[in-house]
């Protein structure tokens, strides 16, 4: 499984079978970001942050 906040990492990591989770990081990119604020495909999972992550896959 590949865990990332970008979109793109997510679809190279799918196109080789592997599971994804996006986590959003709003603010890497500075308070001026436009991209990677949300999943832009079904992922996997999707959580605020690895907390949440682990949680949902505990369950």
């Amino acid at each position: 499984m590949l865990c990332a906040a970008h979109n793109y990492d997510l679809a190279a990591a799918r196109a080789l079978g592997m599971k994804t989770a996006f986590i959003p990081r709003r603010t890497e990119y500075g308070p001026q970001q436009r991209k990677d604020l949300a999943a832009e495909q079904e992922w996997d999972f999707v959580a605020e942050d690895l907390v949440v992550l682990s949680e949902r896959l505990r369950g």
